[in-house]
């Protein structure tokens, strides 16, 4: 991913580590489907667990995301389909949604994923760049691209253009050129245009094809 579409992501996502006390029992903490993140052993103790038990609904918006954050590995179904619910809520907090949408099985809930893309622009923008570190089953990315492709022809954000774009290119490489040629980019910064292009050579140096793709005008 771009260092610029980096620091524009992070405008878009509130990332949020939970902090682990040093002491208690371990707990074996299982990876997500659809995360490229390393199995990982969580130490914590048991009352603690209880403590985010009783936050993940009600708590303090840094003790629901670390919440989410453990339960996402190790918790009850009951405990993650509250995480899936969380995801969903467009009245929760920002922050703890974007926790709530990184941490689903986004195989299980693709529904949620296109959902954010197609009705959310400041949460759709997030979860495209979220996708760059998971590792996505390609019947996740087709509907992500089959989503995401409309609303970046309807869509008057170069911020969330470039988010697409960013997919694309990360997961779709076939389809990135025909999008490219469709983008508006009378409304792009000169910092956008720079970012496009960069793309656009990511894309070249990828597909290694002899016919190098130009910005459009």
């Amino acid at each position: 991913m771009l260092r610029s579409t980096e620091d524009r992501a992070a405008n878009s996502v509130v990332r949020t580590d939970a902090d682990q006390p040093s002491s208690g029992a371990p707990i074996a903490a299982a990876t997500p489907r659809g995360e490229a993140r390393s199995p990982r052993t969580v130490t914590i103790d048991a009352k603690r667990v209880d403590q985010l038990d009783r936050a993940l609904n009600s708590g303090p918006v840094d003790e629901q995301i670390e919440a989410i954050n453990l339960f996402a590995r190790v918790g009850t179904s009951e405990q993650k389909n509250a995480i899936v619910a969380k995801a969903r809520n467009r009245e929760a907090n920002v922050a703890v949604r974007i926790a709530a949408v990184e941490n689903i099985d986004w195989r299980d809930h693709v529904d949620v994923v296109t959902d954010l893309i197609r009705s959310d622009p400041e949460l759709g923008e997030a979860t495209l760049y979220m996708s760059a570190g998971k590792e996505l089953s390609p019947e996740v990315v087709n509907h992500m691209a089959e989503t995401a492709a409309p609303v970046f022809q309807t869509s008057a954000d170069p911020s969330f253009q470039l988010a697409v774009l960013n997919f694309f290119i990360e997961h779709h490489l076939d389809g990135f050129p025909d999008l490219v040629a469709k983008a508006n980019t009378n409304r792009y910064s000169e910092s956008e245009i720079e970012d496009l292009n960069q793309l656009i050579a990511m894309w070249n140096s990828e597909k290694g094809s002899g016919q190098e793709m130009q910005a459009p005008n």
